[in-house]
């Protein structure tokens, strides 16, 4: 399968927030200035979140891996985070692995 067009870019978004926000404490000794993301500064949140979302945009650009059903699982893990984000860190920054999962499930539906 060819690389998908839209959710490739939408997980190295998702990566490169994720790991700005949950070093941001370590980088600059203060909170993160944005009030969305100031739950990614916590050590049990942010760095599991950035290792899952890098992983995430990784295997989204390599097009040899990319098969239907690696593919929906795929959706399937961006729609967990999407819960645990909505829960623990903001419905905002959520909103991002519910547009990537909704992109993918909509790239590799049949058509009829």
């Amino acid at each position: 399968m060819r690389p998908l067009a839209g959710s490739a870019p939408l997980a190295w978004l998702a990566a490169a927030a994720a790991i700005v926000a949950a070093s941001w404490p370590h980088l600059f000794g203060a909170e993160v200035p944005l009030p969305g993301l100031r739950g990614l500064s916590a050590p049990t949140v942010g760095w599991p979140l950035s290792v899952a979302s890098l992983a995430m945009a990784v295997f989204l650009s390599l097009p040899r891996l990319l098969s239907r059903d690696r593919l929906l699982v795929c959706a399937g893990i961006a729609l967990c985070l999407f819960v645990v984000l909505v829960v623990y860190v903001s419905p905002v920054f959520a909103g991002v692995f519910a547009l990537m999962a909704g992109s993918i499930i909509r790239e590799v539906r049949p058509t009829a």
